[in-house]
C-alpha cells in the first residue's frame, strides 16, 4: 500500500510557474557561502547539516632560515612540520714540518657530518634552540669542528683536524688526516669525508704534498699543496682545511643549519 502525501505541505509554498519557494524550506543552519577545503557534515537522511573550510593541504618546503650561528628557530604561524638539514664545524689542517732534511706535509681537516630530519607535530609559536658547529682551527695539529644540532631532534659533530708530521714533543709521527664527523638522529645520517695525509719530499728539502681538507654534504674542502705555502681554509659550511708545508695548515669552515617549511 502507498502512503498517501500530504498536499497541504506545499499550500503557499509553490508559485504559479510550479517552482517551489526556497524561502519555505526549513533552515539547515549551515551560513551560505564558499568553502575552502570544506569539511561538511551530512545526516542519516543526506541533509548537509554543517559546513567549514580546512586548513590547506601539506604541500611541499617553500620557505627556508638558513642559520651561520647559533640561535633560535621560531616555528610559524600555521606550520607544524619542517625538514632540517644540520651540518657540523669542518677540521682545521695540520702544521707542515721538516722531518729528515725534507719538508713534509700535514694532513687535512675532515668535513662536518650531516643529519637530516623531517620533523612534524611541532606547535605554532614554539621554540628550538639551534647550535652551530665553529669552524677547526689551523695548528701544530689542527683543530676539530664543532658539533651542531637542532634541539633534542637531531645533529652532527664536526671533523677532526689533520696530523703535524711531529707530535708535540719533537718525534715523528705520520700525518693522518682528520676523520670526518658524522651525523645521528635524523632520517638520514651521513659522514663528512675525511681529510687527505700528508706526505713527505722524496729528497733532501724537496717539498712534499700537504692533505686535502674534507668536504662536507655542502662540499668545500679545501685542496691539498705541494710548496712551502700554508694550508688553504675551507671554503663551504662543514668543510675541512688543508695541511700546510712546513707551514700551518688552513682553518675549517663553520657548519650551517638549514630549516625548510
Amino acid at each position: 500500500m502507498t502512503a498517501a502525501f500530504n498536499l497541504s505541505l506545499l499550500a503557499n509554498k509553490v508559485n504559479s510557474s510550479g517552482v517551489l519557494d526556497v524561502t519555505a524550506l526549513p533552515s539547515s543552519g549551515v551560513t551560505a557561502g564558499t568553502y575552502t577545503y570544506a569539511s561538511v557534515t551530512v545526516d542519516a537522511y543526506g541533509r548537509l547539516t554543517a559546513a567549514s573550510s580546512g586548513a590547506t593541504p601539506a604541500g611541499g618546503f617553500s620557505n627556508m632560515q638558513v642559520f651561520t650561528s647559533s640561535g633560535t628557530f621560531t616555528v610559524p604561524s600555521g606550520i607544524t612540520k619542517v625538514k632540517v638539514t644540520v651540518v657540523g664545524g669542518g677540521g682545521g689542517g695540520g702544521t707542515g714540518s721538516i722531518v729528515y732534511c725534507g719538508y713534509f706535509g700535514a694532513g687535512g681537516g675532515g668535513g662536518g657530518g650531516t643529519a637530516i630530519e623531517i620533523i612534524s607535530g611541532l606547535t605554532p609559536g614554539g621554540t628550538v634552540s639551534v647550535t652551530v658547529g665553529g669552524a677547526g682551527s689551523a695548528g701544530f695539529d689542527g683543530g676539530t669542528g664543532g658539533t651542531s644540532s637542532f634541539g633534542a631532534y637531531c645533529s652532527a659533530t664536526g671533523g677532526a683536524g689533520g696530523k703535524s708530521a711531529l707530535n708535540s714533543g719533537g718525534g715523528s709521527q705520520t700525518s693522518n688526516g682528520g676523520l670526518g664527523g658524522i651525523g645521528s638522529g635524523g632520517d638520514l645520517n651521513m659522514r663528512g669525508q675525511g681529510g687527505g695525509g700528508g706526505a713527505p719530499g722524496y729528497q733532501t728539502y724537496t717539498f712534499g704534498l700537504s692533505g686535502s681538507g674534507g668536504s662536507s654534504y655542502f662540499g668545500g674542502g679545501a685542496p691539498g699543496l705541494g710548496e712551502v705555502l700554508s694550508g688553504i681554509t675551507a671554503s663551504a659550511y662543514g668543510g675541512g682545511g688543508s695541511g700546510g708545508v712546513n707551514n700551518t695548515g688552513g682553518a675549517g669552515a663553520a657548519g650551517v643549519v638549514v630549516v625548510e617549511y
